[in-house]
């Protein structure tokens, strides 16, 4: 069997993050030896595993060619693991990739990668282990075996394209009429033009459609055309103009293959039209006799492939390929191209028409010259920033990689004119428009870079540290971030269909910190009706989801339902307590919650909760995991130990595990039941009614709380765990190892001199 990954040479670096260490030793340990770490390039390494697969008792879903030990190559990104999620490659050569909708198109040479989670992989694995990931691919070349891949097996599954230089907005239906309809003039057999424009020469590549070429517009839109050309670059009011090309194949050519490798050179374009039967003769030769029209630019082609059903998401069975061209005098000679030029992918995107628009909305202070930074600039980061920044507070730096799709004009602060340009920097230019003949400070970028956000000198110039990417991956890296230990730290997000705003504020010196303040909250439903029905319904939503992807962007693509006065009230909401803050900050930790109640009548109702700070711990084995306490549970396991007096006496901890944090958060305690049994020497824990009880919290909290460990006392010593302890450590390893998801053993001894946490 031929491997890719035979192809790659070994890597000689050490490899220095420490979860990356973590991950390889879990791969050793699934694959029985040491595994193979190869490079990748661009700062990745390649793990080459084989993994097993349940394959069907019958045989598989059209004899697809996939084996019981199937090879694949896990790819770590060494900076930003575990925030980036691995990718998974097929190791195959031989890889019936050509039969399968879950892949993505392969890139520079290299085999596809799998399409494993319908959403964003780096918020899949945000809560998971490599192990997890090694048993998803397993489900998923399992699903693949029995033809369960795809959720709506009437439709047709699209291509999973990536690696895009730049956007392209049209409507779908639109482009789709010059196929159907002939609404454009065939400069060629199935081969027609249109008028596209960049919005903005700033940020990546983004061409707009304008309108077709017809016998009745040609040439007024090539003098068009031409008179804005002719305008100074920079001039405001110039338009930039340009040619894009429409090909596509008969109605009697239908492919259900599909073919992965996307064009990325004229050579690889031409086979790929005659692959799929376009002729691409008549468009070289009208590109390069006519190259004048679009020479030393950049342009849109689009090409219409018929697929056999109607593609998911869209009302046709023709699947659009996006991509763009340059081609120049001396790539030309005569009617042919003559030098293998260079293509590149653009990414699709729906115009923001009326009825999207409905359908997204759900129709029917001059404060202190502090520096802050703000990480996301989406709709509700984009609300709060523009508040703070009329309220005069530009001192800001704004941090974003992601750039304005149409879409995001329904509940975003920035406007049309800003498609495809970086959030950020669209906000930093807003708000110094705001302020034009003064300096504001502002300052923008996509990230920081090159590991310098766990520098404790990337923060030493901020004040305050502001999380609004709704992000769980960055959620968790704030909160166990050493290079914030002294700065201030809020997070906003929204939730309950938008109908919850949620901003945790921590306290001094970080405790109690971000993850103290969720689990804190999530308590709150053993006693509170409506934090208990929020948890509730978002279970059942996490329960029932079955979303279908968007064609043409990814399997991370979909659209919430979400109007823009929901989120304008939450945003208002959280820049008011920030304003506060900002002016005079609160010791104590605190959760602001903003709650609509869209009934009947429309209401809006605040609530603040003040939280003190979690007792903290480092597990006596292994202190590389953090045990902390919510308030007064140490207090109550404290005052078990004395009314037990020189019996022993226990109980089971309730809370939240987090593998990626190595953080235990105790959110609660259940003494002993009624069956137990305790002595001076031993504490055997009963099992009375704790199942029931236990059941009940985890169904108040909609999951998010439940049993994490254990705790029992040593009323005159030892401070360590007996010889009885760790016969029931085993015990438990066993029990804890057969959990979905899987927990650590983490066991408390309570005695006179302290508390005493053990993870195994």
């Amino acid at each position: 069997m031929e491997k890719f990954s035979d192809s790659l040479p070994t890597f000689t670096n050490d490899i220095e993050n420490p979860e990356i260490q973590d991950s390889l030793k879990s791969l050793c340990q699934i694959q029985g030896n040491r595994v193979k770490v190869l490079d990748w390039g661009n700062g990745r390494i390649a793990i080459p595993i084989e993994i097993n697969i349940d394959l069907p008792s019958l045989g598989n879903f059209e004899d697809l060619d996939i084996r019981e030990k199937e090879p694949v190559i896990l790819v770590f990104d060494i900076v930003n693991y575990p925030v980036s999620a691995p990718r998974v490659y097929t190791d195959r050569l031989d890889f019936p990739k050509n039969n399968l909708a879950h892949l993505y198109v392969a890139v520079n040479n290299r085999p596809p990668a799998f399409c494993y989670v319908r959403g964003n992989a780096d918020e899949w694995y945000a809560n998971k282990r490599i192990e997890d990931l090694v048993i998803r691919i397993s489900n998923w070349l399992r699903d693949a075996a029995t033809g369960e891949l795809t959720e709506n097996g009437e439709q047709y599954e699209p291509l999973r394209l990536e690696g895009y230089t730049g956007s392209i907005i049209y409507d779908y239906d639109t482009i789709l009429t010059v196929i159907t309809n002939k609404k454009a003039v065939e400069f060629g057999d199935k081969f027609s033009i249109a008028l596209f424009e960049r919005p903005s020469s700033k940020g990546r590549y983004t061409y707009k459609f304008v309108k077709f070429i017809t016998d009745k517009n040609a040439l007024t839109t090539i003098k068009e055309v031409d008179e804005e050309r002719k305008k100074d670059k920079e001039d405001v009011t110039r338009k930039r103009y340009y040619f894009g090309y429409i090909l596509w194949s008969g109605e009697d050519v239908v492919k259900r293959e599909y073919e992965i490798n996307i064009p990325r050179s004229w050579e690889e374009f031409k086979l790929f039209c005659e692959y799929y039967n376009i002729k691409h003769q008549e468009f070289e030769k009208f590109i390069t006799t006519y190259n004048k029209i679009n020479e030393y630019i950049y342009f849109p082609v689009i090409i219409g492939i018929r697929r056999p059903s109607q593609l998911i998401g869209y009302s046709s069975n023709i699947e659009f390929i996006n991509l763009r061209f340059n081609v120049t005098s001396a790539d030309i000679k005569g009617e042919r191209i003559v030098n293998n030029i260079s293509i590149d992918m653009l990414s699709h995107n729906q115009p923001l028409t009326q009825k999207l628009a409905c359908h997204i909305s759900g129709w029917d202070i001059a404060l202190e010259s502090e520096r802050h930074v703000v990480f996301g600039c989406g709709a509700i980061g984009s609300k709060i920033i523009m508040h703070l920044a009329r309220s005069g507070q530009t001192n800001l730096t704004l941090i974003d990689p992601d750039y304005i799709s149409p879409h995001n004009l329904v509940r975003h602060t920035l406007f049309g004119e800003d498609e495809g340009h970086s959030k950020a920097e669209a906000l930093a230019e807003k708000i110094k428009k705001i302020y034009p003949y003064e300096q504001t400070n502002i300052i923008h970028g996509p990230s920081f870079k090159d590991g310098l956000i766990d520098k404790k000198e990337t923060f030493e110039k901020y004040s305050w540290v502001l999380d609004f990417t709704a992000s769980e991956a960055f959620f968790n890296k704030l909160a166990t971030l050493k290079s914030l230990d002294t700065n201030k730290v809020a997070s906003a997000s929204i939730s309950d269909f938008g109908n919850l705003g949620i901003m945790y504020k921590e306290g001094e010196s970080r405790n109690p910190r971000l993850d103290d303040l969720q689990a804190y909250l999530y308590s709150l439903s053993e006693s509170n009706k409506n934090i208990q029905d929020w948890l509730e319904r978002e279970q059942k939503t996490a329960q029932s989801s079955s979303l279908i992807v968007q064609v043409g962007v990814g399997c991370n693509s979909e659209t919430t339902v979400l109007s823009d006065d929901k989120i304008s009230s939450h945003g208002s909401y959280f820049s008011g307590v920030l304003k506060k803050e900002i002016t005079k900050t609160s010791e104590e930790g605190k959760i602001y919650l903003n709650r609509i109640i869209d009934s009947e009548d429309y209401m809006i109702e605040t609530e603040v909760l003040n939280i003190k700070p979690f007792d903290t711990f480092h597990a006596v084995n292994n202190p590389d995991w953090e045990i902390r306490f919510k308030p007064g549970i140490v207090e109550h396991l404290i005052e078990e130990l004395t009314l037990a007096g020189k019996n022993e006496t226990g109980g089971v901890f309730l809370g939240v595990c987090n593998y990626k944090t190595k953080t235990v958060h105790i959110t609660g305690s259940i003494k002993a039941p009624l069956d137990s049994k305790g002595s001076s020497t031993q504490f055997i824990r009963g099992n009375d009614g704790l199942s029931e009880e236990i059941s009940a919290i985890e169904k108040s909290s909609g999951g998010q709380i439940g049993y994490v460990g254990e705790w029992h006392t040593h009323p005159e010593g030892p401070d360590f765990l007996s010889r009885q302890d760790m016969i029931s450590v085993k015990k438990h390893k066993e029990e804890c190892s057969n959990l979905q998801p899987p927990l650590p053993v983490f066991l408390s001894i309570i005695t006179p001199t302290g508390i005493f946490p053990y993870i195994f």
